[in-house]
């Protein structure tokens, strides 16, 4: 493993603190949470945590992920001038165009020459280094993949400014017009998009079909070679440029394609994602006999416009541009960046007049940081008033989910889902029995390549109970019963996206070799949350719940057949206004900082758009893939009405008229970290002439205050400025509407009356005040669920809501600004640097000093906890790569949350024993970082190897972990001498985070500290026995692994460490426990074993502020 070469550091092998660890059976929903009473000597009271999680969830626990040691794919960002800065240079020095568009041309050559250079060392180091792509409009530097060692020599070059990892994006995968005002638009304001050139960066567009103005036949798409442009088919008069940057077989992960990209001019779509979405934003319609609309859109009414096959976009006269960055097949790029660089100059003469107004990226990466290198070139964009537009990501109500760089570039717009009352549906018919026979509603499988010939009638057949999933290989019997049939399958979406049931790829391949004809689902929901997948020879369609139990008596009485037909795809019209305005349930929460995510909501859920290769056709998708489409548009026609506005000012005008309240199925309004300021409305965001921004943060639009501690009281403020871009003067009421409350925060507005004049501007000042740290609760969101698979989830106290201005005289829209906070209140708590027991047993008393919490009842109480452990070992402060020399580094913010300050461990053995419950001891193991945590379980794991068996290789490795799809923090060991045979070792133990779910606050989000507890019993040590040493080392792993590591940090000396007979331990009052109430004026006794000889503890102070979540106590040789 790699060196610490510039780290000193120092192990403690011997001095052991056995935190008193308690643990409860859980019950059903949460854990069982018992607080001991104190003694009369004082002590802390114990916090008995849950012992152990539901059974079986460990089978759907996801490995921990491990890294290529030798291979990474980065960002170099070249310490040299980009063109656009050198063009922008000659242009303030009045040097004239020519001068300029010189200059920017010479600043490419730069850029390519030093990443020539900079690809020769890389290429010395390892022959197969690829270059993937050089950038030098926006931000200079180079995308590669390369051998970690010739990366880590770059690192000292003077010029290369920075290595960052590259984050391969994922896809995010008509009567909106209406539903977005976008119909209305039009008519009231003769605004079409035109003259606004949008690049939709994706997997290309079908620029032959009807919907774009092309001849609108299969074979026109069939005609086209994908690697070349011949004469007269690209650009055309809809498409007018764009380019392919990776060609047909790239794939980033390589899962799917060739990590090489193959680039060529055509950027003619070989998927379905890019062209669906360019349909949204800019369709010019396809009439019903599949002739391309090219009438008067002004004219259009909505049941003209439902008639039509295929919709008018949101801006139907925009000019599109094609980014093509996926391959047919690939679902993940790692060159959006290069694309995001080419917006700038998309003819590449240096000339920027050509840059695109708007881009429009449907596609995301989920638990990504703020660090991610596409933001550099977001900003840079914005900089030069191009606006990026982002989907949000189909993570759904989780936290940290969002994805890079959309949820964390304060200047891009980020748009959330929301749901019509309008949509179709695909069909599937019923031949038999007679009585039900006619069409049921349902979706088709995405993956099937032969819908266009799919013409199946079959009989239907269940499978046995055993095996109704059909997640399991077929028995001879059931493969003789499937055989040339329609095989019917019992599907839970839940329970399959928790892992507990296989997904559609795996029921269509088992069915497939057994010989069924097809594949039909049943489904628990009539409102689906996610498209099912299939494989591309099975025809596979799943019905909605109430198409599901409206058949299934006809299945158990074997009287079903279907008849399943390419052409019934979206062709079921579906109303239920019950939908309008609620929200996805994949669309995924936003960040609680540096700004509030997302910025607004559009449409996505069930959008009919262009279907790829159909020449006239339309598909059903999902996702905010089709959301962000939505808000492009809008985006446009805004754009087209004011081209004198600024990026930001756009963008307020969308966010501050979006005044359709976006709220949860039963009615209940969501907070601006789920929909942002509300869904969009096109023809409020034309008539506005008012706009409303933050100012302390440039680009965000929201007043957002993110994570804040309050130690006794607080107060922070955010200036919003108010323009009056009319002529004639305005009068506004400022207030404040509350979405989330939580007891002990209160936000306030100053003026309450905002006067502005003709073309002037007036500012608001938005105020978060606590005026008593003592009144604060931790209050969960009113629709959110508090119980994920079983398991309380962890959540962050939010209070939010909306700045609204109401006009009173001038104008006549109320405006509103997202507001939000998640305020929490700290401990002060302090433990006494040094101890020494005393006497015959023995003892001392570890003081606790300070202020503590002890406020509210059960999951919205704040108490200080404090967790005890032996030190193991110690490790400074790592330097940032900037300034690093040589050795291990950190990378940015993020990966300072993996750089470790201090490990522990501590045993409940020895109490546990004296309780007369060995068989629920634990050892546990506190991890402790310079910085806080990022997105901890997913792109940031610590991880604690066990070895038990001395023969220095470790045995068990303990790893942070997300339950599926859920906000429970897990921590899962596995046993690495078992394999798994997908990836993986066999699981032998989960438990909570900490010791608990989270009906109790153990501070687990915005924290440095971590405790990783396990059974004892899991690891093969018998808890009654007298000793067993083991060693342990950690490690943390993560994405910003700095150059040349496979891990973001490492102690890789083993520690020793007894969790049966340990040097000492500590107890608190009750039961054993890992955490005690941390209150000033109690204390935790600290037994020291004969021949101690003194050590040190570490303590954990879960709830304190910043940096004083841990502390070393020394304890002193034992005096008799």
């Amino acid at each position: 493993m790699p060196q610490h070469s510039q780290r000193t550091r120092r192990f403690r092998r011997a001095a052991t603190l056995a935190a008193a660890l308690a643990l409860a059976t859980t019950t059903a929903t949460t854990a069982a949470t018992t607080v001991g009473a104190a003694t009369g000597d004082g002590l802390a009271a114990a916090v008995a945590g849950s012992q152990r999680t539901p059974g079986g969830l460990s089978a759907g626990l996801a490995p921990r992920p491990t890294h290529d040691e030798g291979r990474a794919t980065v960002f170099v960002e070249l310490a040299v001038g980009s063109a656009l800065d050198a063009s922008t240079a000659q242009t303030r020095r009045g040097s004239g165009e020519q001068a300029a568009r010189r200059a920017a041309k010479d600043a490419r050559r730069a850029v390519d020459s030093h990443a020539e250079r900079v690809a020769d060392i890389l290429r010395d180091a390892d022959r197969t280094t690829k270059v993937l792509a050089v950038t030098g409009n926006a931000v200079p530097g180079l995308l590669v993949e390369a051998d970690l060692d010739g990366v880590r020599l770059l690192a000292e070059r003077p010029d290369v400014r920075s290595i960052r990892p590259i984050t391969a994006q994922e896809k995010s995968s008509t009567s909106s017009v209406q539903l977005t005002g976008a119909l209305n638009a039009w008519q009231q304001t003769g605004r079409t998009g035109k003259g606004i050139r949008i690049g939709i960066v994706d997997d290309g567009i079908d620029y032959t079909h009807a919907a774009f103005g092309g001849p609108g036949t299969p074979a026109a798409y069939r005609a086209i070679d994908p690697t070349v442009v011949a004469p007269g088919t690209f650009p055309t008069a809809k498409v007018i440029g764009g380019t392919d940057f990776v060609g047909d077989a790239y794939d980033a992960s390589g899962r799917l394609g060739s990590t090489t990209p193959v680039p060529d001019p055509n950027p003619i779509s070989c998927g379905h994602h890019g062209t669906h979405g360019a349909s949204i934003i800019a369709s010019q319609g396809v009439n019903a006999d599949g002739s391309t609309f090219t009438d008067d859109y002004a004219d259009l009414t909505p049941e003209t416009v439902r008639s039509m096959r295929v919709g008018p976009g949101m801006a139907p006269e925009a000019s599109l541009y094609a980014l093509k960055v996926f391959g047919c097949n690939g679902l993940t790029s790692a060159l959006t960046a290069k694309a995001l660089d080419h917006a700038l100059d998309p003819n590449g003469d240096g000339d920027f007049g050509d840059k695109l107004d708007i881009v429009s990226l449907a596609l995301s990466s989920n638990y990504n940081s703020v660090d991610d290198p596409l933001s550099l070139f977001v900003r840079k964009l914005a900089q030069h008033d191009v606006l990026t537009v982002f989907s949000a990501g189909n993570g759904g109500d989780l936290y940290d989910v969002a994805g890079s760089p959309g949820s964390l570039a304060p200047e891009a717009l980020t748009v959330g889902s929301t749901r019509d009352s309008y949509f179709l549906r695909d069909g599937a018919r019923v031949e038999g029995p007679a009585a039900q026979a006619g069409v049921q509603q349902g979706q088709f499988s995405l993956a099937f390549t032969g819908m266009d010939a799919l013409d199946l009638s079959r009989d239907v057949v269940p499978l046995p109970a055993h095996n109704a999933q059909g997640c399991k290989a077929y028995t001879p019997e059931e493969t003789a019963a499937v055989a040339g049939k329609t095989v019917w399958l019992e599907m839970n979406g839940q329970r399959t996206i928790e892992g507990l049931e296989c997904g559609s790829v795996a029921r269509a391949s088992h069915a497939r070799k057994a010989g069924a004809a097809a594949v039909v689902l049943s489904s628990e929901l009539d409102h689906f949350t996610a498209r099912i997948t299939g494989t591309a020879d099975m025809p596979m369609f799943q019905f909605t719940m109430t198409s599901s139990e409206a058949l299934r008596p006809a299945v158990e009485a074997g009287t079903l057949r279907l008849r399943l037909v390419g052409s019934d795809r979206a062709s079921v019209p579906t109303y239920d206004e019950r939908l309008t305005d609620t929200a996805s349930v994949f669309t995924s929460r936003g960040i609680r900082g540096p700004v509030v995510k997302p910025d607004i909501s559009a449409p996505g859920d069930t959008i009919a758009a262009a279907f790829s290769g159909s020449g006239t056709d339309r598909a059903v998708y999902s996702g905010t893939s089709m959301s962000a489409p939505h808000a492009t548009g809008v985006m446009a026609l805004i754009r087209q009405a004011h081209p004198e506005w600024t990026y930001e000012e756009a963008k307020a005008a969308a966010m501050n008229t979006a005044g359709h309240d976006v709220t949860a199925d039963d009615g209940t309004p969501l907070t601006p970290q789920r929909v942002g300021a509300g869904r969009i409305d096109a023809l409020a965001a034309l008539r506005t002439g008012t706009l409303a921004y933050v100012t302390d943060d440039p680009g965000a639009v929201s007043a957002s205050f993110g994570v804040v501690e309050v130690e006794r009281r607080l107060k922070r403020t955010k200036t919003v400025r108010v323009v009056n871009k009319s002529g004639h003067a305005q009068v506004f009421d400022a207030s404040y509407q509350t979405i989330a409350t939580m007891p002990g925060v209160r936000f306030t507005v100053s003026p309450t009356r905002v006067r502005i004049p003709a073309h002037g501007s007036a500012k608001v000042t938005v105020t978060l005040r606590v005026d008593d740290a003592r009144e604060l609760r931790k209050a969960m969101e009113p629709a959110m669920e508090p119980v994920q698979g079983g398991l309380a989830r962890q959540f962050v106290g939010d209070a939010s809501g909306r700045l609204l201005l109401t006009p009173r005289q001038g104008a006549d829209q109320t405006l509103r600004v997202p507001v939000a906070a998640s305020p929490k209140p700290v401990s002060t708590i302090r433990v006494p640097r040094t101890v020494t027991p005393r006497g015959e047993n023995a003892r001392a008393l570890l003081k606790l000093t300070g202020r503590g919490l002890d406020q509210g009842e059960g999951a919205s109480a704040y108490r200080s906890l404090i967790s005890a452990f032996e030190l193991g070992a110690r490790s400074p402060r790592m330097p940032d790569c900037a300034d690093s020399t040589g050795g291990r580094c950190v990378l940015n913010a993020t990966a300072r949350g993996g750089d470790l300050r201090y490990v522990g461990a501590t045993s409940t053995a020895p109490q546990a024993r004296a309780a007369g419950r060995a068989q629920d001891a634990l050892a546990a193991f506190a991890v402790v970082t310079w910085g806080d945590w990022a997105n901890i379980g997913s792109n940031t794991v610590p991880y604690v190897r066990i070895d038990t068996t001395g023969d220095g290789t470790p045995d068990f490795e303990s790893y942070v972990v997300k339950a599926p799809r859920s906000d429970v923090l897990l921590v899962n060991t596995v046993d690495l001498r078992k394999p798994r045979p997908g990836g993986g070792f066999t699981s032998v133990d989960t438990q909570p985070v900490n010791s608990h779910f989270g009906d109790v606050d153990t501070n687990t989000f915005d924290t440095n500290v971590v405790v990783l507890p396990v059974r004892l019993s899991a690891l093969g040590i018998d808890p009654a026995a007298a000793s067993h040493p083991i060693s342990y080392t950690v490690a943390v792993g993560g994405f910003y692994r700095a150059p040349g590591s496979a891990v973001v940090d490492e102690l890789d000396a083993p520690v020793a460490y007894d969790p049966l007979a340990p040097t000492y331990r500590v107890e608190g009052a009750g039961d054993p426990a890992v955490t005690h109430l941390a209150l000033p004026g109690t204390s935790l006794a600290v037994h020291a074993a004969p021949g101690a000889r003194g050590g040190e503890l570490l303590t954990v102070l879960h709830h304190n502020g910043g940096r004083h979540r841990a502390d070393v106590v020394t304890v002193h040789k034992t005096r008799r």
